[in-house]
């Protein structure tokens, strides 16, 4: 069945968007000028204050994972004939519309309300098939409910049958002076003390999680950055938002979101003026949509790390038969994809949100016929590395930074 999903856009989510009154024509086509493609936004009202927000958006080039009173399945939410009734007639108002991308049903439910999202979630599959229910969940650092975190996301599966998966984690956070001394003490893979920052030490395990699952089921999954100062996180540098990104497309992501784009003046101040970590989002976002059609077209086949490994990550994977895969030098987090022809690309991630990288990508091909390319951003095309050597190929990066890399295609030029 086509969904949303399978529309060509890459998901990029501002997370708590502009709502109700702030869905205005300079708001929105400021988030779409950043790079977002769909905004999370609360519409509460009937069906002409909902077509109105739908409307600026999609003139915008945004489209709405709209949040509405209707829907919410809050904890001590009932939903009787008449609810359902009153959810019926607005769906039907608005269900074609090309401002519309998804409903929000909940954030972070526990694993007793699974029974509560399963019947929501069917009754909006038989409305509408076409747009997603968006449910967001909890880190998997547990069970919420459940016995371990495996446990309720195969229940969240097996019960509500959602077309994606979805959940946040912030990984990057600053540390006390005690903290952090500690950790470089005990030579921790996970500790920054340049920058006083402490990156928690499951986000791989997270990841990873998720990735298999994702895999083993066919569902996508969407992962966050956070991009709001808040508690133990700093506000973000390019570099903080770039690891978790980048991260999470080396390990097979198909969406990725920003925590939070119009709440506490994260990308935008009430009067709708861009903050500096909106211009930050917009120079990864136009990075993100160059490699979206390629990365649209990959299947994740493993991601591994280098260097001291964190809990739940693997070394690079080692074969005595071509093609060899290996990596020195500085720690990075190393995507494996496959597209349909079989060739192999390499999703290559600074392990540092603070520092730049040198590693030398060492792949077992035939030079003679065929190559190492890297992706470059401005021609949207794969182009040859100078000088060409792919069983021993420098390559600097940027904190946070990913770079793709196929072997054996065609390409242009060189990459300079």
């Amino acid at each position: 069945m086509t969904t949303v999903l399978d529309d060509p856009i890459f998901p990029i989510v501002g997370w708590a968007g502009p709502s109700g009154e702030m869905i205005t024509p300079y708001v929105m086509a400021g988030m779409a000028g950043a790079g977002f493609t769909v905004s999370h936004s609360g519409v509460p009202g009937g069906v002409e204050e909902v077509c109105r927000a739908l409307d600026v958006a999609a003139d915008s080039g945004i489209r709405l994972q709209l949040a509405h009173p209707l829907w919410h399945v809050g904890d001590a939410d009932e939903f009787d004939d008449d609810r359902l009734d009153a959810i019926a007639e607005l769906v039907d108002a608005i269900k074609e519309h090309p401002g519309l991308y998804s409903y929000h049903l909940r954030d972070e439910p526990r694993v007793d309300q699974l029974p509560k999202l399963a019947k929501v979630h069917a009754f909006f599959r038989e409305l509408d098939p076409y747009h997603i229910c968006y449910i967001n969940h909890f880190p998997p650092i547990e069970g919420w409910g459940a016995p371990t975190a495996e446990a309720f996301w195969r229940r969240y599966i097996e019960h509500v049958e959602p077309a994606m998966l979805s959940y946040d984690h912030y990984p990057v956070m600053v540390g006390t002076q005690a903290e952090v001394d500690a950790l470089v003490a005990a030579g921790a893979p996970n500790v920054f003390p340049q920058a006083k920052l402490i990156v928690k030490p499951d986000f791989f395990s997270c990841l990873e999680l998720l990735r298999g699952l994702s895999n083993g089921t066919g569902l996508p999954f969407w992962a966050f950055t956070c991009a709001v100062r808040h508690g133990p996180y700093p506000t973000p540098t390019e570099g903080h938002m770039r690891f978790q990104l980048m991260n999470n497309l080396a390990y097979g992501a198909r969406g990725l979101q920003y925590f939070t784009y119009a709440h506490d003046q994260a990308m935008v101040r009430p009067d709708g003026s861009p903050t500096e970590t909106w211009e930050l989002a917009r120079r990864i976002n136009s990075d993100i949509h160059a490699l979206g059609p390629v990365l649209r077209t990959l299947r994740n086949v493993g991601t591994f790390r280098t260097g001291p490994l964190w809990p739940g990550t693997q070394p690079l994977h080692r074969s005595h038969l071509s093609p060899f895969i290996g990596c020195e030098g500085d720690p990075v987090t190393v995507g494996v994809f496959e597209d349909a022809e079989e060739r192999i690309h390499l999703l290559v991630v600074n392990g540092s949100p603070v520092e730049w990288a040198s590693v030398r990508l060492k792949v077992a091909v035939d030079p003679a016929v065929q190559r190492l390319r890297v992706f470059d951003l401005h021609s949207n095309a794969f182009r040859e590395l100078w000088p060409p050597d792919p069983h021993n190929q420098l390559v600097a990066l940027a904190p946070g930074e990913g770079r793709l890399f196929r072997v054996g295609a065609e390409g242009l030029g060189v990459n300079f």
